[in-house]
């Protein structure tokens, strides 16, 4: 049976035999409806404003409402002979049930006004049993962020990664610093660890890895959650953490638009990196059409960084000495993005929803090269082009089940190059001296495509008051496509055009034992994947026979608990087993279609490095023990302690041919391991004011950091190029709703990167600590019926210049041990952070 036949049968299955289902994004409401005796009221009323999503009271009061998109909601119960109930402000978090209980009292007036009370969130969030980073849309807009990624780094176990060696010193001459990346460590995971939802769907580069953060802006999002940690068996392809993002979810009655610019570039140069940016969202009914929304978005990021070259208009000497007359100044960092996201709702009835959304974005961004300094134009340009485009059907057969199903094309175009012309590279000749190039282009160029068409089907049962049973499976049908070549001549270094296939499914229970307290999730998950590809069989003896690749599977349990040790306090345990397919360039890596011996790999063409044909997949065990607990009505304290320990994961080895060729060969012999605590304090908004603190300790150890990096030793380990052993991040918000006046502070304290002063001990030494400090001011006001603001933003506030890393012979940024290297060559601005920079917006809401 062909694979499109078998993929058509099961949509067709899940469309015409509603099977029990479940949601990614969901999460629940459950609780008692009773008297103000205590008495259960069978057959009572539960509905969540907006929604059309409500329950009926069983004989024993018990309401269930599955399938709740996170956010904030208002829940009402009405029973004939009773005075009807509304409780505000109830907040949903996805996967995870909010408890809510009703006491009616008696009508004694026919027609009585609904009562109407606050919801008072629970000393502890009884069912969590993986830790969450949860933020809703009004949180994310008191930080002062930039982006989705801005606000992944304000959580607890995340860093950034940062190049802590010039490109040109990179392995393979740092060709790959273009690629794309997520540009995260997860809890000390490598880049790429993370798999990212966007409503429901995933949006992972499967070819390079990661997603492109940076696209999703502040008024795109409804939700936001993060698991850096242990996770349910729903998600799959992921060693260190998850990202779910999601946007409205309801059919809307009412128009509301948001809008927002800001600029940098107000005539304080020192302050300004010539960032524009403006986002727009409107969102409301599509008129004609009954029970129809829509939501249209853009934004138009612009940014000139703060890393630039120089071009001297008088230069004429080769050997880079004269420097004569005043320099062009030419941003090398810089990042253009343009994003369109839209959405459209249709209800036809109140337990059937249709959907249709996706999103749009180009972007334009470079690198800094200090080996380029003087010739900024030679550098690659890097382009990314995303595509999402995505169909889900929703059907609630009763308040205890439902079931989606999802059709998903996601697709992205990456290219890196100075020109796409093989001609122009001849033009200049390559000319530089040992530290600058001032003729000619970098050798890059990489042009490749990752196409995605997804089907999932997702489902779920609360069979009993204790049971939910969830379950869904996922078919994936890859395109990959990459041409690396050089341009010195234009020859391949790589070229493929391959189809592999992916597909997965979980099965889970969800089991709430309610007298006990105890809360268990447990669950498997199955993941097969097949490369579709040929490999010589004895990478030793490259001219030999060659095979098919087998397809790989494997099955992966997650366990999570949670139980009350005191009124206001649970303790939770999370253990799973975490396996990641690697990303396909590495899989592919040194396969060239233009080689006569093809699939066989040519150990004499430098790619870089050749992949083993049967690579297996990374494999990382997760533990995690924590508590939670309410300080006091408003503050609420988390503290886990986390081990993983992490195996297979790609490396670089060297080969010898039967011929005596030598060759870099990928192979699964790396591991590392990682251990640490997590601390997070959070105010919730009382007394005019807000606030969060994190604080995570860690140590990660590798066999190696680099992928193209050769371990020194295989028996050992040292702290990862990444490891930052303290991380501190804080936020306080405080808004004043008489003045309409608010400010936001931001603050983060983190350990320097470590480096290697002696090659017997990796990494042994570390850079001074990196600290920032930014401020948000803002002023609420109205005018013809619309919401107003205009605030100021300080990154940087005290205009610290914080060193990312030092020269590994002096421990010193711009200065090494080295005498013939000249002042200008060791002083890259690359090795610091950005300086203060200062933006004023305005943004208006209706």
């Amino acid at each position: 049976m062909k694979l499109s036949t078998l993929l058509a049968i099961i949509a067709l299955i899940a469309l015409l035999f509603p099977i029990e289902a479940f949601s990614q994004n969901a999460g629940k409401i459950s609780g008692v409806v009773a008297t103000e005796a205590g008495d259960p009221l069978p057959g009572c009323n539960v509905i969540i404003e907006g929604l059309s999503l409500g329950a009926a009271t069983d004989l024993d009061g018990v309401f269930i409402i599955l399938n709740v998109p996170p956010g904030t909601y208002t829940v009402q119960a009405e029973m004939i002979g009773y005075r009807p109930e509304a409780v505000q402000n109830v907040k949903v978090m996805g996967n995870l049930t909010t408890k809510l209980n009703f006491r009616l009292k008696e009508t004694v007036i026919e027609g009585e006004a609904v009562q109407v009370s606050d919801y008072r969130i629970p000393a502890v969030q009884k069912d969590l049993t993986y830790k969450v980073q949860a933020l809703t849309a009004d949180e994310i807009k008191v930080v002062p962020i930039s982006s989705a990624y801005d606000l992944i780094l304000t959580q607890a176990g995340v860093t950034r990664q940062v190049l802590t060696q010039p490109v040109s010193s990179l392995p393979v001459f740092g060709q790959y610093a273009t690629i794309p990346s997520d540009g995260l460590h997860f809890r000390g995971g490598r880049e790429n660890e993370t798999v990212y939802y966007y409503d429901g769907v995933v949006v992972n580069d499967g070819l390079w890895g990661g997603f492109s953060l940076d696209n999703i802006g502040e008024y795109t999002l409804n939700s936001f959650e993060i698991y850096s940690g242990t996770f349910a068996p729903r998600f799959g392809e992921a060693m260190s953490g998850v990202v779910n993002m999601t946007t409205f979810s309801s059919v809307l009655k009412t128009y509301n638009f948001y809008a927002k610019g800001y600029t940098d570039n107000f005539g304080v140069d020192d302050w300004s990196n010539k960032t524009y940016s403006g986002e727009f969202n409107l969102r409301g009914p599509i008129p004609g059409l009954k029970n129809t929304s829509f939501s249209f978005g853009m934004r138009d990021y612009t940014t000139d960084g703060y890393l630039f070259g120089y071009l001297y208009p008088n230069y004429v000497d080769s050997e880079g000495k004269d420097f004569s007359g005043t320099p062009e100044e030419v941003p090398m960092q810089y990042s253009d993005n343009l994003t369109f996201l839209g959405k459209l709702l249709y209800q036809p009835r109140s337990n059937m929803t249709f959907s249709i959304g996706g999103f749009t974005s180009e972007t334009q961004r470079g690198l800094y090269n200090h080996y380029f300094k003087y010739n900024p134009y030679g550098t690659p340009r890097v382009y990314l082009n995303d595509y999402l485009g995505y169909f889900q059907f929703k059907h609630i057969l009763s308040s205890k089940t439902f079931y989606n199903l999802t059709l998903a094309h996601y697709s992205r175009n990456f290219q890196s190059y100075v020109w796409d012309n093989a001609e122009y590279y001849a033009v200049l000749p390559q000319n530089g001296s040992a530290e600058f190039s001032f003729n000619g282009e970098d050798w890059v160029y990489f042009d490749s495509d990752f196409v995605r068409n997804e089907v999932a089907v997702d489902f779920a049962s609360q069979v009993t008051t204790t049971h939910e049973i969830q379950a869904g499976a996922t078919f994936d049908l890859l395109k990959t496509y990459l041409e690396r070549r050089n341009p010195d001549g234009f020859s391949y270094l790589e070229w493929y055009d391959l189809s592999p296939r992916k597909y997965g499914a979980y099965l889970g229970d969800k089991m709430e034992f309610e007298k006990m307290g105890l809360i268990v999730n447990v669950g498997l998950r199955f993941d097969y994947i097949d490369p579709n590809r040929e490999y010589v069989a004895d990478i030793t003896n490259v001219e030999g026979p060659v095979e098919k690749v087998d397809p790989r599977y494997y099955f992966t349990p997650r366990l999570g608990l949670s139980f009350p040790i005191a009124e206001r306090a649970a303790f939770r345990f999370g253990y799973g087993h975490y396996y990641q397919y690697p990303d396909f360039y590495k899989i592919y890596q040194g396969l060239n279609a233009s080689y006569s011996g093809y699939p066989r790999p040519n150990p004499r063409l430098d790619t870089g490095a050749i992949a083993r044909g049967d690579l297996l997949e990374e494999r990382t065990i997760n533990y995690e023990a924590g508590v939670q607990t309410q300080v006091t009505d408003v503050i609420s304290l988390d503290v886990v302690g986390f081990y993983r320990k992490t195996s297979n994961l790609i490396g670089t080895t060297l080969v010898e041919d039967v011929s005596g060729v030598q060759m870099n060969v990928f192979d699964n012999i790396n591991y590392a391991t990682v251990k640490g605590i997590e601390i997070s304090l959070k105010k919730r908004f009382s007394n005019n004011f807000s606030s969060f603190v994190n604080y995570t300790f860690s140590k990660t150890l590798v066999s190696s950091s680099y992928l193209f990096q050769r371990p020194q030793d295989i028996s050992r380990t040292f702290p990862a190029d990444w490891d930052q052993p303290h991380l501190l991040n804080l936020n306080l918000a405080f808004y004043f709703p008489g003045s309409k006046w608010g400010f936001s502070v931001y603050g983060s304290a983190q350990s320097g990167f470590p480096y290697t002063a002696n090659s017997f001990q990796p990494n042994a030494e570390r850079g001074p600590w990196i600290s920032q400090l930014d401020l948000m001011l803002y002023k609420d006001f109205s005018l013809w019926g619309i919401n107003e603001q205009f605030f100021v933003r300080i990154f940087n506030l005290p205009n610290r210049r914080n060193i990312w890393w030092v020269y590994a012979d002096s421990g010193r940024p711009g200065v090494d041990a080295n005498p013939a290297t000249s002042d200008d060559y060791t002083n890259n601005p690359a090795m610091w952070g950005p300086g203060r920079r200062v933006q004023i917006g305005l943004s208006v809401s209706k």
